[in-house]
């Protein structure tokens, strides 16, 4: 089988690509159906050792040769994501150590505050060029929350919310003004996502934000 996925060739897709409020694309049956619910299936419950628990509640992989094989298997399909094509990002790559990536759990009552992401990787130096979400839950009602919410350049005001809707594939490319959040899980289930990061080398870099940095200190 291919390593990378090709969803205009392959399968039937939806996809929407957008400058506003920031640069982003959604891609709808990204993946085959199967894989996905494997992924859904051994997913990990919140008792697995190898979670890093953030005080809001998210739950990300600690060592990602911990990830299970259906999981992984997509995590290194999305790796392989033609980001040139599809976002107009030349000359990025994806992190296969998975610093910070993987495995993106979000349990009922957690939420992901307005925030810049980090512009810079905190071991390579690398700057930030893409972000890449897949969601994997099959059921999810739309009044259970975890929408992502892509806000106005000045982090005040919300332009949009996609939902966290089963083999849904979203990228966006983080900046200056790239403010987004999760809205907080209602329902009864963890927000299943795998995350996946991308790169690029630059000689002249101007690194402002070692960590994510977010509209109100609350996280």
């Amino acid at each position: 089988m291919s390593t990378i996925i090709e969803p205009r060739q392959r399968i039937d897709f939806d996809d929407w690509y957008f400058d506003r409020p920031f640069r982003h694309e959604v891609i709808d049956n990204w993946a085959p159906p199967e894989l996905v619910r494997a992924a859904e299936a051994e997913w990990p419950d919140e008792l697995w050792p190898f979670w890093h628990r953030y005080d809001n509640g998210k739950l990300t992989t600690k060592d990602p040769l911990r990830i299970p094989p259906a999981c992984s298997e997509l995590v290194r399909r999305m790796l392989c994501l033609p980001i040139s094509e599809l976002m107009g990002i030349d000359n990025a790559f994806g992190d296969w150590n998975c610093h910070a990536s993987g495995l993106h759990g979000m349990p009922q009552g957690s939420s992901l505050g307005v925030h810049l992401d980090s512009d810079h990787h905190p071991i390579a130096g690398w700057q930030r060029a893409c972000n890449a979400v897949f969601y994997l839950n099959s059921d999810w009602e739309s009044d259970w929350g975890g929408q992502f919410e892509l806000y106005d350049s000045t982090g005040q005001k919300c332009e949009k919310q996609i939902a966290p809707r089963f083999n849904r594939l979203v990228m966006f490319q983080p900046s200056d003004v790239s403010y987004h959040a999760v809205s907080e899980v209602t329902g009864p289930e963890t927000r299943k996502t795998l995350t996946v990061f991308f790169w690029k080398k630059v000689k002249d870099r101007n690194a402002k934000r070692a960590t994510a940095q977010f509209v109100h200190e609350e996280q």
